[in-house]
């Protein structure tokens, strides 16, 4: 018989689900926590505005990590980082729009729209930068 018909075929385990997770909680609650201080000093401070402001944290941070592991999975790091850029950019005007409009429909003494706007910028570039330095301390978290 050829050694090809004498090998096996094994199966094993490539990408470990649990940490993901595991990992993606931890990014969005570590998210969340920051914006939510970086709220508190932009004076939100109604119960209704941090809900609203984790909510939409939640649901920004899951899609652009979902995007940015289909990404990486599919085209490699290049593309990750590059991807990763765009997407923080994409997600600031997001937030920025929906804060803008819909975060003052929620508070019972709304900001001004430049404030919802600046709060979005602050708010995303503080979490930006900060990941990024956890990144570099503790790689298996991203």
């Amino acid at each position: 018989l050829s050694d090809f018909e004498n090998s096996t075929l094994s199966a094993e385990k490539s990408y470990d689900y649990t940490w993901e997770l595991v990992s993606l909680g931890a990014r969005i609650v570590i998210t969340i926590i920051l914006e939510l201080a970086i709220a508190l000093l932009f004076g939100y401070r109604e119960k209704k505005q941090l809900a609203f402001l984790a909510v939409t944290n939640i649901i920004t941070q899951v899609t652009l990590n979902v995007l940015l592991n289909i990404i990486s999975y599919r085209s490699g790091m290049l593309a990750f980082v590059l991807s990763y850029i765009l997407f923080e950019l994409i997600v600031f005007a997001i937030e920025a729009v929906v804060y803008s409009v819909w975060l003052r429909r929620v508070s019972e003494k709304p900001k001004k729209v430049w404030v919802c706007v600046v709060y979005a910028l602050v708010a995303n570039a503080v979490s930006f930068v900060v990941g990024y330095n956890l990144a570099l301390v503790i790689p298996s978290l991203f």
